[in-house]
């Protein structure tokens, strides 16, 4: 079924209330002090059903001019109005902005209602419809039917009611694909039940004991129950009114503009970017740096405009701008939002939110204006490198990018494929895209990090990976390791052995250096199973400046093992040393210690080292008796 919101416009008692009611039934005024002055001050809202049972909601909004922040609250989620303009006044300054006000916010669909025809004669009702007509050219209204109505005489009631479902016949139906959200219009509380909030819902449906989280706050919220005009339901869909429970919450914590919606749906920011435009009758103008009123969903903030390309908006103009605004708040790419001066308190323009989530730009940047042209009207592909592009060092995933940017989630997999095709992203796992500049930062810094440490060290053959990874600056081993192998790839490092070089990079020995490993491998090809102990053997050079250099260079190239603290030898004699355990293991399947170092002929300590290395590398394994082959193939 398709479910929708009718809404109220027009200057302050112009009959809004009571046509509401004429309609209805149904009272919107339900405070003391409306009842008192006679005009409504706070949302009121009501229901009417059409024919074939389709029940719609209906927003009574207020039109005293002190109380438009309250009547801008009331517009979100309207799929249609009722102009108001009394025949005996004719239109008022409330007409006018409440029209503007319409416009801006994008609805699309009216009627226009004369109301108190009992008031005026035929022929002043007659040229209030021309002042009406005139009034509207130019924007949604221009064709919508006019309907004088008398609430009083019970004229054109019926008629105005026809026309509305004939309206409302024609408009789409509500995206359910969507995530849910309600931004909250009213707060209140019921003995008994606890907290209650009432809203227009926007997308999606929400679930009796659904979980969902309360935005900008970012906490969790539980809904107990849920009401539609009234009536418990398990469950609403995008278009009605609805009342949620929240019990977990006082209603000291939840205000008008708080906006309840699905976790992790919504992005609470304090900056955004628009395009803006200045009503194209006023007088006045927006100045670089102008504050103002900002009205978007049911929420009110204050904040500064920043105009991207120009000192000062003029009537009737349009500009890519910066929001900067002075609390949280949580915004959708592509809502409207109404703009009013700071003081005196006037409605001036309003526009478009192109980007939740932006970064703070300069003015009079080229690049920052072809970004906001990007977001307003680009291509799927382009609004996707411009995500991964603003997004540069938080790894987010194509969903959270698709969140951000307000892109479809169907193929966005694919779009990325084709960026990383194209050299544009460059894919870091299953569902992690960066920009290919991004890459190009992280290739830099690689190879800055290993320039300066093959300077410093050049007979070491790399830097180990930890080494790297924290020089790297990336907190999250996983991310570094993800980007190394990106590197790899791209054949601009290597690793060997657990070191990381650069690919061209190769130990280069001078002559000096050349006769040091020659001398160092002889005297552990001659030493075999009996090595001097490695901190006495480099006592022994300490006159020689390169030789510890010189030393650990072997030993990365695996050309000496060292066994621990105390003991390298050679390479050969440690395959030696692991070909004899295995004719050993093949005559008896348990090697105690001393049968081991009696084979070798060496001593204990240095058959305790190697067999502890091989423990230590999975060649062995140790047993009450003694070690028994753990990996016959190796």
């Amino acid at each position: 079924m398709k479910y929708g919101i009718i809404g109220t416009a027009g200057h302050v008692d112009h009959g809004k209330t009571c046509l509401i009611r004429a309609l209805t039934g149904i009272d919107t005024d339900r405070l003391k002090e409306e009842k008192k002055r006679g005009i409504t001050i706070e949302l009121g809202f009501a229901w009417m059903d059409f024919p074939k049972g389709e029940r719609v909601g209906i927003v009574d909004v207020p039109g005293h001019e002190k109380f438009v922040k309250n009547m801008l609250a009331g517009v979100a989620g309207m799929d249609m109005v009722m102009l108001v303009v009394a025949a005996d006044e004719g239109i008022m300054p409330q007409t006018v902005e409440h029209l503007d006000i319409l416009s801006i916010l994008g609805v699309r669909c009216g009627v226009i209602v004369i109301t108190k025809t009992d008031a005026a004669d035929p022929e002043l009702t007659e040229l209030v419809e021309e002042d009406i007509r005139e009034l509207v050219k130019g924007t949604f209204l221009e064709d919508a039917p006019v309907v004088p109505v008398s609430v009083y005489r019970n004229q054109g009631i019926d008629r105005l009611r026809d026309t509305l479902y004939q309206l409302y016949r024609d408009l789409p139906g509500h995206k359910e694909t969507r995530a849910f959200r309600l931004p909250v219009d009213r707060v209140f509380t019921l003995k008994g039940f606890g907290t209650v909030v009432t809203g227009t819902l926007f997308g999606g449906r929400i679930k009796k004991e659904q979980e969902a989280y309360l935005y900008p706050e970012n906490t969790s919220v539980k809904i107990r129950s849920i009401q539609v005009h009234e009536t418990n339901v398990e469950e609403a869909h995008a278009g009605q009114r609805v009342a949620l429970n929240l019990p977990d919450r006082k209603k000291q914590e939840i205000r008008r503009g708080d906006v309840v919606a699905l976790k992790n749906s919504m992005y609470p920011t304090m900056m955004a970017d628009v395009s803006l435009t200045v009503l194209r009758h006023t007088q006045r103008s927006v100045k670089n740096g102008s504050r103002v009123h900002v009205y978007h969903g049911t929420r009110e903030l204050l904040g500064k405009v920043i105009l991207l390309d120009r000192d000062e908006l003029k009537a009737g103009e349009t500009c890519y701008a910066q929001l900067r605004l002075e609390e949280e708040t949580v915004l959708e790419k592509g809502e409207r939002f109404v703009i009013r001066f700071y003081s005196p308190a006037e409605t001036i323009g309003g526009g478009t939110v192109l980007d939740i989530c932006p970064r703070k730009h300069k003015r009079n940047d080229q690049k920052a204006l072809e970004t906001c042209r990007i977001k307003e009207s680009g291509t799927r592909e382009e609004m996707l490198e411009l995500s991964a592009w603003e997004h540069w060092g938080s790894f987010f995933t194509l969903e959270e990018l698709a969140g951000r940017s307000a892109l479809d989630k169907s193929g966005l997999k694919h779009t990325a494929e084709k960026l990383a095709e194209r050299k544009i992203l460059v894919r870091l796992n299953e569902n992690l895209y960066i920009h290919r500049q991004e890459m190009d930062f992280y290739r830099k810094r690689a190879e800055a990090v290993l320039d300066e440490f093959h300077k410093a060290n050049p007979l070491k053959e790399g830097m180990g990976i930890e080494e790297l990874r924290s020089r790297m600056k990336l907190a999250d081993g996983k991310l570094a390791d993800d980007i190394l192998a990106v590197l790899k790839t791209e054949k601009v490092i290597k690793e060997e052995r657990g070191l990381i070089s650069k690919k061209r990079f190769r130990v280069v020995l001078k002559e000096d250096e050349d006769a040091m490993v020659k001398e160092i491998l002889n005297h552990y090809l001659d030493e075999g199973f009996a090595p001097l102990a490695t901190e006495l053997y480099l006592k022994e050079h300490r006159n020689q400046k390169k030789f510890p250099a010189v030393f650990t260079s072997l030993l990365n190239k695996k050309a000496l093992i060292r066994l621990d603290v105390q003991y390298c030898v050679h390479r050969d004699y440690y395959e030696k040393a692991k070909t004899a355990f295995r004719e050993m293991a093949e005559k008896k399947p348990e090697i105690a210690l001393g049968e081991y170092r009696d084979y070798l002929g060496c001593s204990r300590k240095v058959a305790v080292a190697l067999l502890e290395h091989f423990d230590k590398n999975g060649f062995t394994r140790k047993t009450e008796g003694g070690r028994v082959l753990k990996a016959p193939g190796k």
